[in-house]
């Protein structure tokens, strides 16, 4: 029916035993223990999910790297030259065009280059 019967908010017992659900042994139904690894398991969530952002962006930079090594620059020095040239991608922009864009990766990494050249040479 359109209209069923307004559910009664879930008390805490209940949303613990929710979340508790698929874990194993009695920490699924046992109040005490699964109170605590449902507490332990938010933790864990809420770390990870820095973790993986963590993770993330240094798989993106070992793309990026292995990209520029390609055309002879390490990342390092490709990114001084993007702050240098101007160009302000991002490094997950930056990754993808280095896997999915090797033409467009390349020009990049060649304007890059000028920016370190023409820091060298005093000009900019």
């Amino acid at each position: 029916p359109l209209h069923s019967t307004p559910r009664a908010p879930m008390g805490r017992r209940e949303t613990i035993f929710r979340l508790a659900k698929g874990f194993r042994g009695r920490s699924k139904n046992c109040w005490s223990l699964a109170l605590r690894r449902v507490q332990k398991g938010l933790q864990y969530a809420y770390a990870h999910r820095r973790l993986k952002k963590r993770e993330a962006r240094a798989v993106q930079i070992q793309q990026i790297n292995a990209g520029a090594r390609e055309y002879g620059i390490s990342y390092s020095r490709l990114i001084r030259g993007l702050y240098l040239a101007d160009i302000g991608l991002n490094r997950k922009m930056l990754s993808v065009l280095a896997r999915q864009e090797p033409y467009s990766f390349r020009a990049i990494v060649e304007e890059a280059k000028k920016g370190l050249r023409g820091s060298v040479l005093g000009v900019g």
